[in-house]
């Protein structure tokens, strides 16, 4: 019974290595061809006065801990970011039906997306995965991250008090006008969290807001 099963794997392993050195002949070519002259620094836009659309969304995994000392919230979370490169689109035909790859993030145009209130040392708590990249140009980035907010807690009916934590994110640099961030859906993800055995989560909303800056004309979101 051992050496049947021992066969069986060894057989499926090398039918999955074929397939993988077919595919990776096409890959190798299509990465080659897509970064040729591909620059990271590039809006991937096909029209440089349209903004870019980001869709943007959050899955909490669970909360951590709530500092009413430090007033920071550390909550376990991932991003969810979609858009659309322009750069980076091919004919599924003309390499051997290659639908999609996965590139480190620091090759590609990612939006500079972070947590405004962090109050995390790195300010950025997210850990860099890769960015799925589908032949029509739609890029999906998840990167994962332990994420620590400032929130004003209000202690004044311990232990029986309900706490409204912001977490509030947007680009870094880019205005309305070049990147428009679009909410996945009215609230967050909450299909696989964690409780808190301290803490009851009554929800997770979500909503876009369009700030004006004294200093430019420009909306940013």
């Amino acid at each position: 019974m051992s050496t049947s099963k021992l066969v069986a794997v060894l057989f499926a392993l090398t039918a999955v290595k074929i397939k993988e050195s077919v595919q990776g002949k096409f890959e190798r070519q299509l990465l080659d061809d897509l970064l040729m002259e591909y620059n990271p620094l590039e809006r991937p836009v096909s029209n440089e006065s349209d903004p870019l659309e980001v869709t943007f969304g959050i899955t909490l995994q669970q909360i951590i801990d709530v500092d009413e000392k430090n007033q920071i919230v550390i909550t376990n979370a991932w991003l969810n970011m979609e858009w659309v490169d322009y750069n980076m689109r091919w004919n599924i035909s003309e390499y051997g039906g290659v639908k999609d790859l996965r590139l480190n993030p620091n090759r590609l145009w990612k939006p500079d997306i972070l947590m405004y209130n962090s109050a995390d040392e790195k300010f950025d708590g997210t850990y860099q995965t890769n960015v799925v990249v589908r032949h029509n140009g739609t890029c999906l980035y998840i990167p994962p991250g332990i994420f620590k907010s400032t929130c004003k807690i209000d202690i004044t009916w311990f232990p029986f008090d309900d706490q409204n934590c912001i977490m509030k994110f947007g680009s870094w640099t880019y205005n309305g006008f070049q990147l428009d961030l679009v909410l996945k859906s009215d609230g967050g993800d909450l299909s696989d969290f964690t409780t808190n055995g301290e803490w009851y989560l009554l929800g997770m909303p979500g909503k876009k807001n369009v700030i004006m800056y004294g200093c430019c004309p420009e909306p940013y979101v």
